[in-house]
């Protein structure tokens, strides 16, 4: 019986990363010498195109905000990449976007980036209710997240079973009451959450962290179990103690 590592980051939004976290996330990935690294999505922010954004938003642009997301991918050099909410709204303009040279520029950039993907030989999938990825071991499903609930863990167990998933940037884990124990994760933020300021009258954002998953999975049986790492209070806490 062996037993390999993966790691698991997700939501660092383009230009919106929290250096910080970032870099904290880099070493211990670095120390953790994962077989699988794994993103879960809103690798860029792209709150220029958003709907209801402001002016001052759109004249923003998204080139600095694009290329962070790429050099995110380059640092942490992930074999699974699922898309987010954030990330699909390239994909959305490249096909739905009244504005014919924003339409243009964003079909150009949705198509870069699946080179890119291929490129560095990331599996991939869009964000879809029905996509997911999985390691080659098996194990939880990998999803970027839908929805933003009180329990989101509990929420996404309901409809993905056990999975592992982003997108609410709040810190929760469920475990199944039944004979198999199934769980479902959901993971931290490594953007920069006072940066977010979007979210400022939002309640939910009180509950927001700074973290990551690593875990490990059984390359025979697919069993598996993970560990959170988050940030409370300037600290860095985790199984193995203060990082």
């Amino acid at each position: 019986m062996a037993y390999k590592k993966f790691i698991v980051a997700a939501d660092n939004h383009g230009s919106l990363v929290c250096e910080a976290s970032k870099k904290k996330f880099l070493a211990f990935a670095d120390s953790w010498k994962p077989h699988h690294r794994i993103h879960l999505g809103d690798l860029w922010d792209l709150s220029p195109l958003r709907r209801g954004a402001s002016s001052e938003e759109r004249a923003d642009g998204i080139s600095d905000d694009y290329q962070m997301g790429l050099e995110f991918l380059d640092a942490f050099r992930p074999n699974f990449l699922t898309l987010g909410n954030h990330d699909d709204r390239l994909w959305q303009h490249s096909t739905n976007c009244s504005d014919g040279m924003l339409r243009e520029h964003c079909a150009k950039l949705a198509q870069a980036s699946e080179d890119e993907f291929k490129k560095r030989k990331i599996a991939w999938v869009p964000y879809h209710v029905s996509k997911f990825l999985r390691m080659p071991e098996g194990g939880p499903k990998l999803i970027h997240g839908f929805r933003a609930t009180m329990y989101p863990a509990k929420s996404h167990f309901e409809n993905w079973g056990a999975c592992l998933h982003g997108h609410t940037h709040k810190p929760d884990v469920y475990t199944a009451r039944h004979i198999d124990g199934e769980a479902s994760f959901s993971v931290g933020c490594l953007a920069d959450i006072d940066a977010m300021t979007y979210a400022d009258r939002t309640p939910a954002k009180l509950a927001w962290r700074n973290g990551w998953l690593y875990g490990i999975i059984n390359d025979r049986t697919g069993a598996w179990q993970a560990w959170h790492v988050i940030k409370e209070n300037g600290v860095w806490i985790s199984p193995m103690g203060i990082l």
